[in-house]
């Protein structure tokens, strides 16, 4: 599998086994046959990029370019579990606070917010059924001490940012969403749902083509020139740009010459889908809710019951790229979906996949340009609905406007970079152990 730390470029002609595509076409655009110039390019046919590109476009920009190296989705965009959350990062609204002062921890909350808003008005813009299911996001205790710990954080949600959110006790929980065996209470934040992540990356496609922007697949680009000639070579030819727009995320090769490179850790995430439960299943398990789940681990897991009846669980995986395909991650994810659903002890595992996500050192996205090279990345798995409005805010970067968020500053550099999956396997030990004690 690609392993971003080892590459210059993501190869075209890959493949993967995401359950998306076997409900979702792929859409077919044209490559780079020659060598060209535009006024903004933008490496990277995910959200982020595209919704960029969109914005651009809004804004009379005329001569863009999307590249990307596989098809449009290629990436997390396309591979995703298809949450949508009112978040991104890894840091709770305390720690925000902590780190950006409460002014700026409430811009970033209505940046959350906004950017819920602001995918559903680009889905519907491009008339995309996104297959989104009912509203709500559920945060599982995976233990009495973090039930506790969700009840005050709801409380302070309310008290400080007037934001409500929902207490679930555990019998409650149980009666009426899941009959969960792990769970110890939850709390529900009612502005998120799932939908279908190829589906959306497909509808930014098709409004962005719409609006005049160029996209290109089986474009792939091996080096990056941001001095005073901004360039891409991509399927050897020379993409001139005034601007250039990194939209890779956990998908941007380490050896690739960028302003990203040392800044972030590409992390492996891996997600089964079960076959269809069976009515008995169904009721034995009580599943009553499509809602998203994720449950308080270090090391989480995340599951969802889709609309044909199946169940998505998904948690981390290998350190490296070579790792992915060992089965012991896919059964890992078997055996605590059974173990947290005992009535789904036979269920059977039809689809499963891995995929890259973006950690920087300080655990939040970034939204930056260093000279004629603008980024946005570090999502940390929560960027489905936050890319919206951060691709927004790209494109106003690139027109020269400033931007109201304390993520407009640069990505800072990993210490001892050669040693990144070291310290990930480190983490992953400390994480494992402190999940058991608390």
């Amino acid at each position: 599998m690609f392993d971003p730390l080892l590459s210059r470029e993501i190869k075209s002609g890959q493949n993967h086994n995401a359950y998306w595509l076997n409900t979702t076409d792929i859409l077919s655009f044209p490559t780079i046959e020659n060598s060209a110039q535009f006024d903004v390019v933008i490496v990277g046919g995910g959200y982020t990029g595209l919704s960029c590109a969109i914005h651009l476009a809004k804004q009379g920009v005329k001569n863009i370019a999307v590249l990307e190296s596989n098809h449009i989705g290629f990436g997390c965009s396309g591979r995703n579990a298809g949450f949508v959350l009112p978040g991104s990062g890894r840091l709770g609204y305390g720690e925000l606070v902590k780190r950006f002062g409460k002014q700026g921890a409430l811009s970033l909350h209505q940046d959350y917010l906004a950017g819920i808003d602001l995918l559903q008005e680009l889905s519907s813009a491009a008339g995309s059924d996104i297959e989104r299911t009912e509203s709500g996001y559920l945060k599982l205790a995976h233990s009495a001490k973090w039930f506790d710990k969700l009840k005050t954080s709801a409380d302070y949600l309310q008290k400080e940012f007037d934001y409500d959110v929902e207490i679930i006790e555990q019998s409650n929980f149980c009666q009426h969403y899941v009959d969960h065996k792990k769970v110890f209470g939850a709390i529900r934040y009612s502005n998120g749902f799932g939908l279908n992540p190829l589906k959306l990356v497909n509808g930014y496609a098709n409004y962005a083509k719409s609006l005049g922007v160029a996209i290109f697949q089986n474009a792939s680009v091996t080096d990056i020139n941001y001095g005073n000639d901004p360039a891409v070579t991509c399927n050897g030819h020379k993409i001139s740009a005034d601007k250039i727009v990194m939209a890779t995320n956990g998908y941007t090769p380490q050896k690739m010459p960028s302003p990203l490179q040392n800044k972030i850790l590409p992390v492996l995430t891996s997600v089964i889908v079960t076959e269809p439960l069976t009515k008995e299943q169904l009721a034995n398990s009580n599943f009553r809710s499509q809602q998203v789940m994720m449950d308080t681990r270090e090391l989480k897991y995340y599951y969802r019951l889709l609309p044909d009846k199946r169940v998505l669980f998904g948690g981390r995986s290998a350190i490296t790229g070579k790792q992915s395909t060992h089965p012991k991650y896919k059964m890992r994810l078997l055996t605590e979906l059974q173990q947290s659903f005992p009535a789904l002890a036979s269920v059977n595992i039809s689809c499963d996949w891995t995929g890259w996500i973006s950690v920087a050192l300080d655990q939040m996205p970034h939204i930056y340009h260093d000279n004629n090279v603008y980024y946005s990345t570090g999502y940390c798995g929560g960027g489905v609905s936050f890319t919206s409005i951060a691709g927004k805010k790209l494109a106003d970067l690139v027109v020269g406007k400033s931007i109201e968020t304390p993520l407009a500053t640069a990505l800072p550099n990993f210490p001892f970079p050669a040693f990144r999956r070291l310290g990930q396997t480190a983490f992953y030990q400390w994480g494992r152990l402190k999940d058991s004690f608390t």
